[in-house]
């Protein structure tokens, strides 16, 4: 079992504090403001909509696919480069020694030995293959599903801000929700032919004392097996096909639905503990990256992607003293035991 004291949760300084009260705020000023008909938002959804309509490329049957794709690529890059911004690493939850810390990255000809199979694939080598073939795969698996299967057609009328942001939520937590119970099954009745083990693989890092120092990295999010990412394109397939309104998804709440998810699944594993987090912005709703940190550390707690009520109300709460509780100012440092 990972050593819980590797584990910590900032305490916000004064101005990230801020931060997060502000974009908080303009969340619910936006809300407000279309409810109380200060500014209808109707009209702004309805423009984005016919401007997007006209494009022919939104009518071709794999945009949703690829727009998923590439915003898992582009979220995990977003991720990672704010894990190197010196002034960003005070929010990791596993702090990387300042000295004598190496990470080798994997050379471009280890990937293509690997690829060719001239030599015997390292750990590191197979989780690069992994999380770059998910694409191409994903891609692959959606062209031949729409071989067999029509799309919807798209319908010319805008969706009304409501709607939108009723079908986003409703997504959001119907994804979350059945996947919960495919996730909590893999842990509960672990197989091997699932492999999602694999998901759990953490980057290792070595310091000068030949200390390994586990941790979680954003890339992690597509780094598992077949069947396992199969099974979570299958759950966001069906996802996208419910009905909230008693009429199919509009196409803008499911591109958009595809942007989020991806977000806040690459958020969840980016091993950072950020004032924008959703577990920051809305705590009482989302788990977020906390405990899902603690959950790929565990292996035992923690099964939801983005929420917390149903491992709350089962009793897969994260345990206690697996967070320590770090006040990070300019000048001091001080940590104290906490209970998440």
């Amino acid at each position: 079992m990972a050593d819980a004291r590797r584990l910590q949760r900032v305490v916000m300084p004064t101005r990230w504090c801020r931060l997060t009260v502000a974009i908080r705020s303009i969340i619910v000023a936006i809300m407000v403001a279309h409810i109380t008909g200060i500014v209808c938002w109707d009209y702004t959804v309805a423009a984005m909509w016919h401007w997007l309509y006209a494009k022919r490329w939104l009518h071709v049957a794999m945009l949703e696919a690829v727009v998923a794709a590439f915003s898992f690529f582009a979220w995990i890059v977003v991720f990672r480069t704010l894990d190197t911004i010196s002034w960003l690493k005070q929010f990791r939850f596993v702090q990387r020694p300042q000295e004598g810390f190496q990470k080798v990255p994997v050379p471009v000809q280890d990937v293509k030995d690997a690829l060719a199979g001239t030599k015997p694939r390292s750990a590191r080598q197979r989780r690069v293959l992994r999380v770059f073939a998910s694409f191409p795969v994903y891609l692959g698996g959606i062209w031949l599903l729409h071989l067999v299967r029509d799309p919807r057609p798209i319908a010319a009328e805008p969706p009304t801000f409501l709607r939108l942001v009723g079908e986003l939520a409703f997504g959001i937590f119907a994804y979350d929700f059945f996947f919960y119970w495919i996730h909590l099954s893999m842990h509960l009745f672990p197989l091997g032919f699932l492999g999602h083990m694999i998901h759990h693989e953490l980057a290792v890092a070595k310091t000068e004392e030949k200390a390994k120092v586990q941790f979680l990295e954003a890339e992690a999010v597509v780094n598992h097996s077949l069947l396992d990412g199969t099974l979570q394109v299958v759950v966001n397939i069906v996802v996208q096909n419910l009905q909230l309104w008693g009429m199919p998804k509009h196409k803008l709440s499911r591109l958009l639905h595809n942007i989020l998810v991806t977000y806040l699944l690459t958020e969840a594993h980016c091993g950072l503990d950020l004032p924008w987090g959703s577990h920051r912005l809305c705590p009482w709703l989302f788990g977020g990256a906390p405990r899902h940190e603690i959950h790929h550390q565990s292996h035992r707690h923690c099964y939801h992607q983005f929420f917390m009520y149903l491992d709350d109300l089962l009793g897969y709460g994260p345990p206690k003293g697996w967070m320590t509780t770090t006040t990070t100012t300019t000048e001091t440092t001080t940590t104290t035991k906490t209970t998440m």
